[in-house]
């Protein structure tokens, strides 16, 4: 499954953060490292075992580890409406 990033949000990525203003609730969001790798990906239009793959790689935890996580940052955003479920026709850009 893919998402897209709801296009009402402001995202701008600062070194390793990502800042993300909501004009709608007025509410600015600051995502960690790790919360801006995975943000970075859903962007780009991977898919969810994709980007649990490369949490893998990167961070050397547990599959399990990354799915959780994952999981639980899609829920929060979800939540928030700052991601939404991608149409299934949508393609992927390029990596």
């Amino acid at each position: 499954m893919r998402y897209s990033i709801n296009k009402g949000v402001i995202v701008q990525k600062m070194g390793n953060k990502t800042v993300i203003f909501d004009g709608e609730a007025s509410v600015l969001y600051t995502f960690n490292e790790t919360a801006s790798f995975i943000f970075q990906k859903l962007k780009l239009g991977w898919e969810l075992a994709e980007i649990e793959a490369a949490m893998v790689k990167r961070y050397g935890i547990s599959p399990e580890k990354a799915r959780a996580d994952l999981s639980a940052l899609l829920g929060d955003l979800s939540a928030k409406k700052i991601v939404l479920p991608a149409s299934r026709t949508t393609t992927r850009p390029n990596k």
